[in-house]
């Protein structure tokens, strides 16, 4: 039922992801339980890191990683960074 409400009631985290999955031509109920996994996760991640939530979050915090480089990682092989 949260998940059904967040994607009801426009959360931006929930709603984005709900739409991305449903571009993909996949039955209703998998985007739910995939909306559903990421506010579990979310529960998760707020009660041990003794946080409030923020819509925002992730909104806010992607314009600062875009200038980052990422870690490469094969898909085969060692998983061991190259120099």
């Amino acid at each position: 039922m949260p998940a059904f409400n967040a994607v009801k009631w426009g959360e931006p985290a929930c709603k984005a992801l709900y739409e991305r999955i449903m571009s993909k031509n996949v039955p209703k109920m998998k985007a739910f339980v995939a909306v559903q996994k990421k506010l579990l996760i979310l529960c998760f991640a707020l009660w041990k890191n003794n946080t409030e939530y923020n819509p925002m979050y992730y909104s806010n915090n992607v314009k600062e990683l875009n200038g980052k480089d990422k870690k490469i990682v094969p898909t085969s092989g060692t998983t061991q960074d190259v120099a």
